[in-house]
């Protein structure tokens, strides 16, 4: 597995164990484990402004920062359409459901919002690459649905 999985594997490690002390628990956990401090930092500063006062500055900690959040509101979407799958999930869709603060209010839009544009990035175009990218492992993240 490449750094980029690696990182996206383990970045919520410390989240079910330690919910308060997400993105600080980690740390340490890793430290002790000896992982390199660049992975380390990518882990920790997805959580930038919610539980972290480490930054984004690499391109994959931007990355990771912005897709986080988006991933969870485009598996929010997926699950409330008939199909519950991300197989036949259209971008409008996700930005229709991002404009309602109701919906999946857990997902903090303007994390979104700021991490793709931190990304040189259009949203519709960061929405577009995460829905296929979510695709290509819909099955192994529960959101294949009754599309074939």
């Amino acid at each position: 597995m490449d750094k980029w999985g690696i990182i996206g594997l383990v970045h919520d490690l410390d989240y079910e164990m330690y919910p308060e002390e997400h993105c600080k628990k980690v740390r340490s956990i890793l430290k002790e484990e000896n992982w390199p401090e660049s992975y380390i930092r990518a882990i920790v500063s997805h959580g930038w402004k919610l539980c972290s006062d480490v930054e984004p500055v690499e391109r994959m900690e931007n990355v990771l920062y912005a897709i986080d959040e988006l991933t969870g509101l485009i598996n929010a979407t997926a699950l409330m359409r008939p199909s519950k799958s991300v197989m036949d999930l259209e971008v409008k869709s996700v930005v229709k459901k991002m404009k309602s603060k109701g919906f999946a209010a857990g997902v903090n839009r303007e994390v979104i919002i700021e991490g793709v544009q931190r990304l040189n990035m259009e949203l519709n175009q960061a929405i577009d690459e995460t829905i296929k990218g979510m695709r290509k492992v819909a099955e192994e993240i529960g959101l294949k649905g009754t599309v074939s």
